[in-house]
């Protein structure tokens, strides 16, 4: 069941306006659908929850399918166009962690398990109540790496012990790392007058300083959205870690295509 009137109005419940993930859900939602993740990890549950746990299942069933179709029991030559076959040699049964202590009086976390019931999704959630420190020991007992990980968690000390304890268990090849409220409102003097100035967190900042500082070596890559009508929890960062067939190859746009594909090519137009 996909995302519908009815699976929204049971959402509905778990809403909480200063919050702010009433489009980060989607967004969330979208990514896992792309990326179809074998293990997820949420740290900090409520509205976005059965976003993720929803986009899972509708991932599964989108997987099923495709084996239907690749096996002949279906026919759907524009879809069999696009599928890589050994891709479906190993069966897809995601697996989703959430982790949440339920300290956060408004947080609608402690509501979440009953919504889960009524979509029916409540099997597919394995859920912690407790700390996210140290919880990496249990999961490195189970089923690593981690390809999705979501963390909507506390202020910057969370953050950056969520990073150093978690970073490395994000799989090496296009795990991905979503972070919210990564940009900041202050006040800053333009033109004579005092007006607010959405800006990069200091978290956000030594991650994209660090990866300057790798430049063309990087091994990971970032891209933040921001609601602009927003002076709080109006931003998601997603970090991927980038395999080695990702990191950037260093060569002339015109010249590469000319080398695959013959001359003819004009210079990439210049971004900076």
């Amino acid at each position: 069941m996909p995302i519908d009137r009815e699976f929204l109005d049971q959402c509905q419940s778990l809403f909480e306006p200063g919050m702010g993930t009433e489009s980060a859900a989607f967004l969330l939602y979208g990514a896992v659908r792309m990326a179809r993740p074998r293990t997820v990890l949420e740290v900090g549950l409520g509205y976005t929850t059965p976003f993720l746990t929803r986009a899972l299942a509708d991932a599964q069933e989108e997987f099923a399918e495709d084996r239907r179709l690749l096996a002949g029991s279906a026919k759907d030559e524009r879809r069999l166009e696009v599928l890589i076959p050994p891709y479906y040699r190993q069966d897809y049964r995601p697996l989703y962690y959430a982790v949440d202590d339920f300290s956060l009086e408004d947080s609608s976390a402690r509501r979440v398990v009953e919504v889960l019931e009524r979509l029916g999704l409540a099997g597919m959630v394995d859920l912690h109540d407790g700390d996210f420190r140290g919880y990496s020991q249990e999961l490195k007992s189970r089923t690593l790496p981690l390809d999705f990980v979501w963390f909507d968690c506390g202020g910057p000390r969370d953050y950056v012990d969520f990073i150093e304890e978690y970073w490395p268990l994000i799989n090496p090849h296009h795990g991905l790392l979503a972070l919210h409220f990564t940009y900041w409102t202050v006040e800053m003097r333009r033109g004579g007058e005092t007006l607010p100035a959405i800006i990069s967190s200091p978290i956000i900042d030594e991650i994209k300083r660090q990866q300057a500082v790798s430049g063309i070596a990087a091994r990971f890559e970032m891209l933040s959205l921001v609601e602009p009508h927003k002076s709080r929890q109006g931003s998601v960062t997603l970090v991927r870690k980038l395999s080695p067939q990702s990191v950037c190859r260093n060569r002339d746009f015109a010249g590469e295509m000319t080398r695959l594909f013959g001359g003819g090519w004009r210079s990439f137009p210049d971004l900076d």
